[in-house]
């Protein structure tokens, strides 16, 4: 365990130095902003680790503090500090890293609420993009439109999964479950081996993945599914 945390220390200070290596042109944004999501019943404290290996390879990060379980408030909140971001660092556009439920409020804003234009990477961990059934279990405000018969859910996934020039990355543990990687249209596919659902944002192989997915390379494999 400790060779394997040792060696995914390495790369993801190997990618903190590759991104920060390149100096930017007079009158750019050194680094376009990331907006990091936390999850279902998540806090920003979730994606502290994100938001500090992001930040010391020169990204401006912000951490969204949803306002509940609902995604399509949750978007208009994740819609707000994009705004906000882009007016504080003159960014055209900014990249959005979501975990599990915040990949669907993440998802919304870009779909429905203008958010293409806005967005150049789309990122999320452990996103149950087509629906997760026991969140059939749950209230309509306290997680259920994850319930893979939600409204919200079938408005989200209805037509394009992938809309706009955005570069769109799905990352999922072997222990999420399989159907969390679908997004029709293009998209980057990658798997981890072993790491806890709860546990993604903080560890060093999705960081890692998350980076590189940001700085423009594809973790994984890219794949065109056909729209259902």
């Amino acid at each position: 365990m400790r060779s394997v945390m040792a060696l995914g220390s390495v790369v993801v200070a190997l990618l903190v130095t590759a991104l920060s290596a390149a100096p930017a042109s007079a009158g750019e944004v050194a680094r376009e902003p990331v907006i990091l999501v936390h999850g279902w019943a998540g806090s920003t404290a979730d994606m502290s680790a994100l938001r500090d290996a992001f930040t010391a390879a020169g990204y401006p990060a912000y951490v969204v503090q949803l306002p509940g379980q609902n995604n399509i408030v949750n978007a208009h909140t994740i819609a707000g500090l994009v705004h906000t971001a882009r007016a504080q660092t003159g960014a055209a556009k900014v990249h959005l890293v979501g975990h599990s439920m915040g990949g669907l409020s993440t998802r919304w804003y870009i779909k429905r609420l203008g958010g293409a234009a806005e967005v150049r990477t789309y990122v999320s961990m452990g996103s149950a993009q087509y629906g997760y059934l026991p969140a059939c279990l749950l209230g309509e405000q306290d997680g259920g439109q994850m319930c893979p018969f939600n409204p919200f859910l079938w408005d989200l996934d209805e037509g394009d999964d992938t809309p706009g020039d955005v570069a769109y990355t799905t990352i999922r543990s072997t222990k999420d479950t399989a159907d969390i990687t679908r997004l029709d249209g293009g998209a980057c596919f990658h798997e981890i081996a072993g790491v806890e659902h709860a546990d993604e944002p903080r560890s060093l192989p999705f960081i890692a993945a998350a980076m590189a997915a940001v700085g423009g390379t594809c973790p994984g494999t890219f794949v065109e599914l056909p729209a259902t």
